[in-house]
């Protein structure tokens, strides 16, 4: 089997969604997906042979409080037909090169615990995992969400995924800090917001569950310094 990859195209995006809901096991809005594609926002990669797309990556940048870029490889999936094949594998390697290419100082990928793997993969391709782990909560922002003054110490991180839009909380999480992201999430008509709790830190959790925010699972960072030269 020849497998190439590239960027994607609008056109890919039924083929992206379709390996999407069987990896993840939900849906994915083909036509939010096309429109990402050609506003060129983002840094994601499909691998193909002959017959069509076996596999993709999704990748985009954030910045850091401090200005760091990072480029997040937020969801990669292949084909069941097609795994064990090494694929996943070059789609990270592939996705390192744009790091490097960028000058971009980390590429990173938020990993479910559970998600062998994907663990694995990582471990494999040389990315280290966060010591400490992490519970991810979420929350969809609602009309009633208020607090939109700017609150010193929590910065806000605009995401475009090709499943969401939305909000991650970093920095402080504050009863007022988490009340300004709902409602900028709010306002912006944007579907998600997100925060990552220490497992070392259970403060915020009540703050968290009082603005509606569920558990979505456990999650460690696994990163790796792209080296250039």
């Amino acid at each position: 089997m020849s497998v190439s990859i590239r960027r994607p195209s609008p056109s890919d995006a039924s083929a992206i969604a379709a390996i999407a809901e069987k990896t993840f096991g939900e849906p994915f809005d083909r036509d939010r997906i096309g429109g990402l594609l050609k506003s060129g926002r983002d840094y994601s990669l499909v691998a193909l042979d002959a017959r069509g797309i076996l596999a993709f990556a999704d990748n985009f940048m954030t910045v850091s409080e401090t200005g760091t870029q990072r480029l997040e490889l937020d969801l990669l999936a292949v084909e069941p037909k097609a795994q064990g094949l090494g694929i996943g594998r070059r789609l990270i390697a592939e996705s390192l090169l744009i790091a490097r290419e960028l000058d971009v100082p980390l590429l990173r990928a938020l990993v479910r615990s559970e998600n062998l793997v994907m663990r694995g993969l990582c471990a494999s391709c040389g990315f280290a995992a966060s010591a400490q782990s992490y519970d991810l909560y979420v929350a969809s922002p609602g009309p009633g969400s208020n607090g939109s003054l700017e609150i010193k110490g929590t910065h806000l991180v605009p995401v475009e995924t090709l499943a969401y839009s939305g909000i991650w909380i970093e920095g402080s999480l504050s009863r007022a800090g988490i009340s300004w992201a709902l409602s900028v999430a709010a306002t912006q008509q944007l579907q998600r917001v997100g925060a990552l709790v220490a497992q070392s830190d259970r403060a915020p959790i009540q703050l968290l569950a009082d603005k509606g925010f569920q558990l979505l699972g456990t999650y460690n960072w696994w990163a790796l310094k792209p080296k250039n030269g």
